[in-house]
């Protein structure tokens, strides 16, 4: 297996910016893959940006108070 370096940098343009310099590896021709760098710490989505992401609701006040007053109606003698 030859010798390689994970180096972290920027890309800009068509020129890629190095974090640290490179060690181990003689001067010459290499290869390059670039993918996104992952982040340490993923940021999770939002909770107020996933629910208006969310397609509108088709109940009205109406059918959400009736339901609620149903369901309160078998509540009696709990407790």
């Amino acid at each position: 297996m030859q010798p390689g370096a994970r180096i972290r940098g920027r890309l800009r343009g068509r020129v890629i910016e190095l974090d640290e310099p490179i060690d181990g590896i003689e001067e010459g021709e290499v290869e390059v893959d670039v993918r996104p760098a992952q982040s340490a710490t993923p940021r999770s989505a939002d909770v107020l940006e996933v629910i208006a992401s969310l397609p509108e609701g088709s109940r009205t006040k109406a059918d959400i108070d009736q339901r609620l007053a149903e369901d309160r109606s078998g509540w009696a003698g709990r407790g």
